[in-house]
């Protein structure tokens, strides 16, 4: 029990620490992250990917796919214009891919 509330605790530093320091806006990513699962991105969405991909969960033993995935969805729902569906779409072909 104890290590699920460490972990839990960890989880949730580090995705507020990982979008405290975001450059591109939620909004933004989701735009751009978009167009990248539907093949219609474009050059000026470079800051907004590299910022969807720094969004990387770990622990001592290395990448965590599915914490990552919870945090980059996480920052994406602070767009709140941005369509569940959408979020969900991105999540799914890029949530648990590494930078």
């Amino acid at each position: 029990m104890k290590k699920a509330i460490s972990s839990a605790l960890l989880l949730c530093i580090m995705a507020s620490y990982s979008t405290s320091g975001m450059a591109a806006d939620a909004c933004e990513v989701v735009l751009c992250m978009y167009g990248k699962a539907t093949g219609n991105g474009g050059n000026e969405c470079h800051s907004a990917e590299r910022t969807f991909f720094n969004i990387v969960t770990k622990n001592k033993h290395g990448f965590l796919p599915d914490h990552t995935a919870d945090a980059r969805k996480s920052f994406l729902l602070e767009c709140d214009s941005a369509d569940p569906a959408i979020i969900s779409q991105i999540i799914n072909k890029f949530g648990r891919v590494r930078g």
